[in-house]
């Protein structure tokens, strides 16, 4: 059994294979760390964010990411601009925007905010 620790600190078990979702960043960063099959090839993929995560001093020390909750996971923008966090924090404050992000793998390439 694998300990999972989500955004709000609490930790839960989860059995590998089980059919368990993560829904933590970190869990994000680990699975990106596996080795991809040579038959496996990665695509762009697009969905509506349903909640964010900002890392404005990460730890370990690195530049600040965004994360997005998207397709039942969690995917990171890298080193974003203020413009692009100011943007995205006013669109989850109630301002009937919506955050459309397109990543790959767990990383985002694509990011707008509409509404």
């Amino acid at each position: 059994m694998s300990v999972t620790t989500v955004p709000d600190g609490s930790s839960r078990g989860a059995v590998a294979g089980a059919g368990t979702a993560s829904t933590s960043p970190t869990d994000a960063v680990n699975a990106a760390m596996v080795v991809a099959r040579p038959d496996a090839v990665a695509a762009v993929v697009g969905g509506i964010a349903t909640q964010y995560w900002a890392e404005l001093i990460p730890i370990p020390a690195g530049p600040a990411r965004l994360w997005f909750f998207v397709d039942s996971g969690w995917r990171v923008l890298n080193s974003p601009t203020g413009g692009q966090f100011e943007a995205v924090q006013r669109a989850f404050l109630g301002s009937g925007s919506m955050v459309r992000v397109w990543y790959d793998g767990v990383t985002v390439v694509g990011l707008v905010v509409s509404g």
